[in-house]
């Protein structure tokens, strides 16, 4: 198929969308505006070139501006925006795409072994999806430009149930084969996302593992966090909470963040895998995922619990960036008093734990002679898996 039939199709597909490009591929924005109808389909175009756009844009900066990782947070961010431009409405959710791409492609002066390669994903309610291609072969700017453009062109049309692809070829060779992968989300966990939506969301909380009766103590043990990934520190940090309490400590990431997009599919079960890979029947309980990325909303999911948080955690705990809007530290304070809240803390190589006055009732500090972080942290942890 012809690129202007197939642009023809996606904007009669019935789908809304949201694209992000960074980096190249904004000959695909023009390819979806220059037949005309682009307005059916196309919610916004958004092209955070700079590093410091692309770090706004998804609320981080990445560890690397090409990679899957990052075209995943661009995705989430432009789902998200899509979700904010049309709203849930009589439609729902269901036909709204937020798609993100990222690319390093050939330039001027360029070093000699600089990788030329393209990241997209695409975000659904439903779904996360990758593809990425790495351009073995020397070609020149414009010419990989044309492939960005239509490689990005046959992943929308994938993504809008369009069984064609641009018949005169993305450009190109058979050794350069993109790598696809899609994680298809469980509906509880979509319907958490679903929620993002509503400006009255109630918190909620699926179960990953464990059965509902093994959470059934007067008291329980909750370790939340990104866990990306979880790693030897939270796994000693679980042990030693554990037997100090003689209780299974479970794990709790929250899919929303405060200061980011949500956490995607791909993500969430890479950071799921990791915590099982590491489990502990003796220490470790079950898993569970959450929209709250707030402790005070945590502790309307979790009553009567101890929640472990690290040093770095403690010093955001009290700070009233991370407060509900209608809360001050002495609401959240009683808040946690009602629901029978407290938290052990857990020290981190160079970060000083300061406890306010009063706070001290409700903390309990793990001294170093029992726990000692050997300073790696989750970002090193990523790194160095990338790097083999």
């Amino acid at each position: 198929m012809e690129i202007k039939e197939l642009v023809h199709h996606i904007h009669s597909s019935g789908y809304e969308f949201v694209l992000a490009v960074t980096g190249g591929g904004t000959e695909a924005l023009g390819e979806l505006l220059r037949y005309g109808g682009g307005s059916a389909t196309l919610l916004e175009a958004i092209v955070p070139y700079s590093q410091q756009a692309l770090d706004v844009f998804t609320g981080k900066k990445p560890e690397k501006y090409a990679s899957t990782r990052t075209a995943r947070a661009m995705a989430m961010a432009a789902f998200q925006k899509a979700i904010l431009i049309q709203g849930s409405g009589q439609k729902g959710l269901e036909h709204l795409l937020g798609i993100g791409a990222t690319c390093t492609l050939a330039r001027a002066g360029e070093r000699k072994e600089r990788q030329h390669e393209l990241h997209m994903t695409v975000q659904s309610i439903q779904s996360t999806t990758t593809y990425s291609i790495c351009f073995l072969e020397k070609r020149d700017r414009g010419h990989e430009e044309a492939i960005v453009a239509r490689s990005i062109i046959n992943m929308i049309a994938s993504a809008c149930d369009l069984d064609v692809t641009i018949t005169d070829g993305t450009g190109l060779l058979s050794h350069e084969r993109p790598q696809i992968r899609r994680v298809q989300a469980i509906e509880a966990i979509s319907k958490l996302l679903h929620g993002t939506a509503s400006s009255d969301r109630v918190p909620g909380c699926v179960r990953i593992t464990g059965q509902e009766g093994n959470t059934h103590h007067s008291h329980r043990i909750i370790f939340s966090g990104s866990f990306d990934p979880c790693h030897k520190n939270h796994v000693e940090m679980a042990r030693i909470a554990s037997r100090k309490y003689g209780l299974p400590v479970h794990f709790e990431i929250s899919l929303l963040n405060v200061d980011k997009p949500p956490i995607d599919y791909i993500s969430l079960e890479e950071r799921i895998s990791s915590i099982k890979t590491w489990h502990d029947p003796d220490s470790m309980g079950d898993i569970f995922v959450t929209d709250t990325p707030l402790f005070a909303e945590k502790a309307i999911i979790f009553p009567d619990s101890t929640f472990i948080v690290g040093a770095d955690t403690m010093k955001r705990l009290f700070d009233p960036r991370y407060y509900r809007p209608e809360d001050d530290l002495s609401s959240l304070l009683e808040l946690f008093r009602k629901q029978g809240i407290d938290f052990l803390v857990f020290s981190r190589k160079g970060i000083p734990i300061e406890i306010p006055a009063d706070v001290e009732p409700i903390i309990t500090i793990v001294s170093e002679d029992e726990y000692s972080d050997d300073g790696i942290s989750s970002t090193q942890i990523r790194n160095l898996q990338q790097s083999k």
